[in-house]
């Protein structure tokens, strides 16, 4: 117990001492860590106001150099504006000097009175498993197969005439003959948005028949058009009229092209005769489906008379609706093109050799096509297409069709085309070839070329 007693009372001893000590020591360290924290605030404060005032001396630095180099830039223009001014001071000087002295010819001034000049190249080599001259021979529906040829040259002149007219002429030369294909001029932007043209030209009807022969989707015409109109199209010498119409039928333009021509060619209207004249509309609407695609539709029909004696009338229509995806930014690798065209014919003719009386032959047509662009060298196509003659409805013609085209440059293509003709065509001593037409396959290659700009409108 006593020894007990005198450590607790120790004890008390030592911690009444200590204790003072010890919380002035915590008080101190406390009050050490405020001053430094304080010192810290100030320091991060200094170093904000220096780097603020020297980002502000670096911004009038870069104001001061831009101004100079604009100085600069406005002192260095100033001279060379200087400089030209002397030069074409000294310029006129000379000329006034040797005014009455010199002799100009001109020669560049006429050389911008040149129209632009190009020639194609459109040769092919075929093979049918038919050997009747109905297909091996050319004619008005064929060009010809088992054998090498070229089915035309063609030398194409396009030069505007003057701010109102311009001027269009394609010579086609063949084996056979040299024969103008096309010759035309155009007054442009008349009043009511209107254009006229005038001369030798293909007539605005259905799809394809502005197309010239080098720019079809396949190597021939559909048979639904050569039995209508042969391998020539509906062409002639006339007037046409075009205009752009107000929108209509919700359509983002519509367009109406009016023509008479002087043509005709022994099928449908009569190549014979003191008239031949044949008249022609075509109503076309254009929709805007996406930026990528549009599909447009078109009405044509064409009157004229089918006998050398002008008594009996023909008529033909067309219905064709085309669709066109062309992705933006990527039209040079990928395209899609389809087209589809829908032909009613009717023919009067005589009942008996007396001609007292007439009856109509209804004939009917189709055919529809798709091109599809696989990248920047290669097209694929095809098309399928049924006839019947439009002087006997009871013969007809299918025709299937597939294309590979290979594009070396826009200048240059080749293509390989495969079509398989069904034919229902028995004693025809109109087409000269009497006897049965028997089905056949053919292969072809074609080669195509131009040189120059060969421009033409678009299709």
């Amino acid at each position: 117990m006593k020894y007990t007693f005198i450590t607790t009372v120790i004890c008390i001893v030592l911690i009444t001492y200590f204790a003072p000590v010890v919380g002035q020591t915590v008080e101190s360290k406390q009050d050490s860590s405020s001053t430094e924290l304080q010192q810290l605030k100030e320091q991060l404060e200094k170093l904000k106001a220096e780097h603020e005032l020297k980002l502000q001396e670096l911004e009038k630095l870069i104001n001061d150099i831009t101004a100079k180099m604009e100085k600069a830039e406005q002192e260095d223009e100033l001279q060379k504006l200087l400089e030209e001014a002397k030069q074409l001071e000294s310029v006129e000087r000379t000329e006034e000097t040797g005014i009455g002295k010199r002799f100009h010819t001109g020669v560049r001034v006429q050389q911008k009175l040149n129209p632009n000049i190009s020639v194609g190249g459109d040769f092919f080599g075929a093979f049918s498993t038919s050997k009747g001259d109905f297909v091996s021979e050319p004619s008005d529906l064929s060009y010809g197969n088992n054998g090498f040829k070229m089915r035309e040259m063609e030398l194409q002149l396009n030069a505007p005439l003057d701010p109102f007219t311009r001027g269009k002429t394609f010579i086609s030369i063949t084996k056979e003959e040299i024969a103008i294909e096309e010759a035309y001029m155009e007054w442009l932007n008349l009043p009511m948005n209107m254009n006229l043209k005038a001369g030798i030209f293909y007539a605005e009807f259905g799809a394809l028949n502005r197309w010239h022969d080098h720019a079809l989707p396949q190597f021939d015409r559909p048979k639904a058009l050569v039995n209508l109109f042969s391998n020539a199209g509906l062409s002639g010498f006339g007037f046409s009229s075009n205009f752009m119409l107000p929108q209509l039928l919700f359509a983002d333009a519509n367009m109406l092209d009016i023509a008479i021509i002087n043509g005709g060619n022994g099928f449908s209207f009569t190549d014979t005769g003191k008239d031949r004249l044949i008249y022609v509309g075509h109503f076309k609407n254009y929709y805007d489906l996406s930026r990528d695609a549009y599909i447009e539709w078109a009405v044509s029909g064409a009157a004229g008379k089918n006998d050398p004696a002008e008594k009996y009338n023909s008529y033909v229509g067309s219905f064709n609706i085309t669709y066109k995806w062309v992705p933006v930014g990527r039209s040079k690798y990928r395209t899609v093109d389809w087209r589809t065209e829908f032909l009613f014919g009717v023919r009067e003719t005589p009942v008996d050799s007396l001609a007292v009386s007439t009856k109509n032959i209804n004939s009917i047509g189709f055919y529809t096509t798709l091109q599809n662009k696989l990248n920047a060298k290669y097209w694929l196509s095809g098309r399928i297409g049924y006839s019947e003659l439009p002087y006997n409805n009871k013969q007809s013609e299918w025709d299937f069709t597939t294309c590979l085209d290979y594009w070396q440059s826009e200048f240059v293509f080749i293509r390989f085309q495969y079509q398989y003709n069904i034919r229902n065509f028995d004693n025809d001593v109109i087409l000269g070839y009497p006897g049965v037409y028997p089905n056949d396959n053919s292969f072809l290659i074609h080669f195509c070329w131009a040189m120059g700009p060969h421009k033409h409108e678009a299709y």
